[in-house]
């Protein structure tokens, strides 16, 4: 008796040992101290998001001056060869640094002759904004722009039919007015051959054309940028967040292991104990609550047999009214008929005999929440002895499958009430009982058990035929 109680107490010892380390830290379920803080997004160094063909255009409109240079120098100082000029440009912010733009110039420009000539210049530029280094976002465009330039184009002389190639360059500012304006401001030169106002070497640089213009620039569409977050630290947060979910799964399958285990061992122990009447001297009899909360088998068929047996004799004159045994079939697990449904043994056997009733008992099978999995394998045990009485005697199986109504959808319970029952079909082939001798039926969701595990069943009746 001292070995049963001091193994008891081991098994209470280790319960509570699990149920320690399941509280023991408030840190973390594993016991890590885990950095759960959210992350401040931090930005890509030097990547915009794509804001769109049609954002971040701007045309400038702007007038001025021009002052032509040549070689040979000719008559004239610089205020003498000053004539107004027209600039127009088309161009597109691709990054807050680089932009480029296709820019038209002319009207007239005095050559070394002092003769006004009217001309044209077509170049394309490249555009750096140096004021972009010292901005704290990129959302939209700065109050000021520095800006740099230099391209490629054509120059046309209109008197002299010349059109060479020639090298643009210059310097922007910008003042933003309004989100989608700009007064601009621009000071630049091209330089061509000096051959373009028709004196001159054919291949040597040496004519340039030297303007500053004021006006205003329009910018169409999104006036910004956004920079691209940076997703590697969210990656790397992810990644640890995963693992951790991964060890509390682990963990937390280990104590349920180790609880069952324990669970086991005491219920057997407990047994064991009220076998030897020694429950209530170490009080550890159940509590009422604690026994209600007990799945149990309620073998309604069982009692419902012993109620229509009860206080007949075994003499088949015995009548006491006529049984409808397709009513007996049909609501094999109604137990409310009570001594309402009567026969006499002799009726039973025979009816049995003729298959208008199942034969003994019916035998209940009980599932695991919303699977069709068996809450525990020793119902095996249950289900060998009825394939064996099967094909001993040559009897027909009625399968019914059956789902708990408050919990899932009337269609979820449907089928996995069908489930269930072709689980347990499917296990009496498997014990070898014919296929043509077993029939599969459902009832769904039902609600006709308590505690309410108990409406998640299957049940196995036999016939004779």
């Amino acid at each position: 008796m001292k070995r049963l109680a001091i193994l008891f107490a081991a098994c209470l010892l280790t319960g509570d040992m699990v149920a320690q380390s399941v509280n023991s830290d408030e840190k973390g379920f594993l016991g890590k101290e885990q950095d759960m803080t959210p992350l401040s997004p931090t930005f890509l160094d030097g990547v915009y998001e794509n804001s769109g063909w049609g954002d971040n255009w701007f045309l400038g409109i702007q007038g001025g001056m021009s002052a032509f240079l040549g070689k040979p120098v000719g008559h004239g100082d610089f205020f003498d060869r000053t004539q107004p000029l027209f600039n127009a440009y088309l161009g597109k912010w691709f990054t807050p640094y680089w932009a480029g733009r296709l820019s038209f110039q002319g009207f007239k420009l005095k050559d070394m002759t002092t003769e006004a000539r009217t001309f044209q210049n077509v170049h394309a530029d490249i555009m750096y904004n140096i004021s972009s280094h010292f901005r704290n976002g990129f959302d939209e465009l700065p109050k000021w722009d520095f800006i740099p330039y230099a391209g490629c184009g054509i120059i046309r002389n209109t008197f002299s039919g010349r059109k060479p190639f020639a090298i643009s360059y210059g310097f922007i500012g910008r003042y933003r007015l309004a989100p989608h304006l700009h007064i601009s401001g621009e000071i630049g030169g091209t330089t061509t051959w000096q051959s373009f106002d028709g004196i001159g070497a054919e291949n040597k640089l040496g004519d340039n054309l030297l303007h500053a213009s004021l006006g205003l620039t329009v910018t169409i569409g999104h006036d910004g940028f956004r920079q691209v977050i940076d997703a590697d630290p969210y990656i790397t947060q992810n990644d640890i967040l995963m693992s951790y979910i991964s060890d509390i799964e682990m963990e937390k399958s280990r104590i349920l292991r180790e609880s069952r285990k324990n669970a086991m061992a005491l219920s057997e122990m407990r047994k064991i104990l009220e076998i030897e009447g020694l429950l209530d001297k170490y009080n550890l009899a159940l509590s009422e609550e604690e026994q209600k909360a007990l799945p149990k088998n309620n073998y309604s068929g069982l009692n419902s047999l012993r109620a229509r047996m009860r206080n007949k004799g075994w003499n088949e004159d015995a009548n006491r009214g006529e049984v409808n045994f397709a009513e007996l079939t049909d609501n094999f697990s109604d137990t409310s008929m009570g001594d309402s449904v009567t026969a006499t043994p002799e009726q039973y056997f025979r009816a049995a005999k003729d298959g208008n009733i199942y034969v003994g008992t019916p035998v209940f099978f009980f599932f695991k929440l919303a699977k069709a999995e068996l809450t525990e394998q020793a119902q095996m045990i249950n289900l060998k002895e009825v394939a064996m009485v099967c094909k001993r005697y040559g009897l027909s199986a009625r399968i019914v499958g059956a789902a708990d109504s408050q919990t899932g959808t009337a269609y979820a319970n449907e089928r996995l009430s069908m489930k269930r029952a072709e689980y347990i079909a499917q296990l009496l082939k498997d014990q070898g009982v014919p296929e043509e001798r077993i029939k599969t039926q459902y009832r769904g969701g039902i609600n006709s058990y308590e505690p309410t595990a108990g409406n998640r069943n299957t049940c196995v009746m036999l016939f004779a035929k």
